[in-house]
């Protein structure tokens, strides 16, 4: 009798599951901080099901080797800085997530922080975006919500780089909340067709998502049980007459869009004339130009 060996076929290993979130961070000569910030996502509760993405713009302090010992890091390397819109865009489409965590690189995320945000997305589905309560590194609570701006707060805004007021909440969400770490739908997004790179550059990007949620009737709600340190500044980008040229540009570019073509021109010719009265005429010229960091658009 001919006997054969049973060969037992192996069980194919189960496919990885999707991940749950995808953090998407724009870096640009800032390792330090962004090593900090990677390393608090890394003792995240989720971080199984955890997708990071760095955009790195043009780096030449090494930000752009993060995952060179953080193998669970893609790195997308750009040529140059052409602002934080066009580099969230290609995060975001690279994002293999249905949740977009905009993740500034000063927020150092507690572990418990990614995981409450997305618990709070999946229970509220009048929900659209979500944020973490911020603090300093002494302890002390950082606001970051604010009103729709009109022209007025935008200008000054604008002109000084300065954050727009503060409000409190209602009823748990804002109205406009700073991008400092803020969980949004990737399925609204792709609905805007993302950030609207032509525009936008560096600012006001996402004032326009916050926008089209009021406009869709969802909410941007703060869970506070979600903590976040927020730590100091970064270096500028760019130097300061080209940040704030960029920040009216952007900011006529959203009058334009919500109030029309005559309430923007108004908006540049006030901008124009307090840049020269002031005697920033560098500032006065880019604007007369339209001067945005992404210098292709």
């Amino acid at each position: 009798t001919l006997s054969f060996p049973v060969v037992v076929p192996e069980t194919p290993a189960p496919e990885s599951l999707p991940p749950l979130v995808s953090a998407v961070i724009v870096s640009h000569d800032c390792r330090e901080p962004l090593e900090r910030c990677l390393d608090a996502l890394a003792r995240s509760t989720v971080f199984d099901r955890l997708e990071v993405v760095v955009v790195d713009a043009g780096s030449r302090d090494g930000s752009a080797e993060v995952d060179a010992e953080r193998p669970w890091v893609q790195v997308i390397r750009m040529p140059m800085y052409f602002g934080k819109t066009r580099a969230r865009n290609i995060g975001t489409r690279t994002a293999r997530a249905d949740l977009i965590l905009f993740l500034d690189p000063r927020v150092e995320v507690a572990p418990d922080c990614v995981e409450k945000l997305v618990s709070t997305l999946e229970e509220r589905q009048d929900a659209t975006a979500a944020f973490p309560a911020f603090q300093d590194p002494e302890g002390r609570p950082v606001e970051c919500a604010f009103r729709l701006p009109d022209a007025a707060a935008l200008r000054r805004a604008s002109l000084e780089l300065e954050a727009l007021p503060r409000s409190p909440l209602q009823n748990g969400a804002a109205e406009g909340v700073e991008d400092w770490a803020v969980i949004v739908r990737k399925t609204f997004l792709g609905g805007m067709n993302y950030l609207n790179e032509k525009r936008f550059s560096e600012y006001w990007a996402m004032l326009d998502v916050w926008r089209q949620i009021r406009g869709a009737g969802k909410k941007i709600l703060c869970v506070g049980e979600a903590r976040a340190v927020l730590h100091p500044s970064l270096r500028p980008v760019a130097p300061r007459e080209e940040l704030a040229s960029d920040a009216v540009a952007g900011a006529a570019a959203y009058l334009a869009k919500y109030e029309g073509f005559f309430a923007a021109l108004l908006f540049q010719i006030q901008c124009f004339f307090a840049a020269l009265f002031s005697f920033r005429l560098g500032l006065a010229w880019g604007i007369l130009q339209g001067r945005r960091l992404d210098p292709t658009q």
